[in-house]
């Protein structure tokens, strides 16, 4: 039930994360296109494109993870799978349990920093040009880092709990 509630979040998620990148490349060719063609480039589009990569990894990691696309060292850990399926689901684990602790640290220290720009009203940009606040940024970091964690969190269990039954 909760792993199912997690997986529709995430790929919810994901989905959002694929409409910034649409967004982002529609942002990026408006920009190039007013400053070819009427030399004006669009203000703040530096800042959105480079807080917007920030946004969509978060939104696509927890669905990175759930569905196993997360980078690892395949050359290494496949084969020690098969040889050693007991161990080598261990060391899964032992790597999920990791990323659980990495995800953590990550909301845990972005939560202050989110409460701040909220409460101090944080902007980016150049003022009197183009401003945008932080805190929507700060909240995807919070949410999809809380939600990689869980996922890595299901990811151990069940490499643990498999590992339970094999010789």
């Amino acid at each position: 039930m909760f792993d199912r509630a997690l997986g529709r979040v995430a790929d919810v998620l994901n989905a959002i994360g694929s409409l910034v990148i649409g967004a982002v490349m529609v942002l990026m060719c408006a920009d190039v296109l007013a400053r070819n063609l009427a030399n004006r480039p669009l203000d703040g589009v530096a800042e959105l494109v480079a807080t917007s990569i920030i946004v969509i990894v978060f939104l696509q990691l927890p669905a990175t993870l759930r569905h196993g696309r997360m980078a690892r060292a395949d050359l290494f850990i496949d084969p020690f799978v098969a040889r050693h399926p007991r161990a080598g689901q261990q060391l899964r684990a032992l790597f999920s349990l990791a990323g659980l602790f990495a995800s953590g640290v990550i909301a845990y220290a972005t939560w202050p920093l989110l409460a701040r720009a909220w409460v101090d009203a944080e902007f980016l940009g150049v003022q009197g040009v183009f401003t945008f606040p932080t805190w929507p940024m700060r909240a995807v970091v919070v949410l999809g880092a809380t939600l990689a964690a869980l996922q890595y969190l299901l990811l151990a269990w069940r490499d643990l709990r498999t590992s339970r039954w094999r010789a």
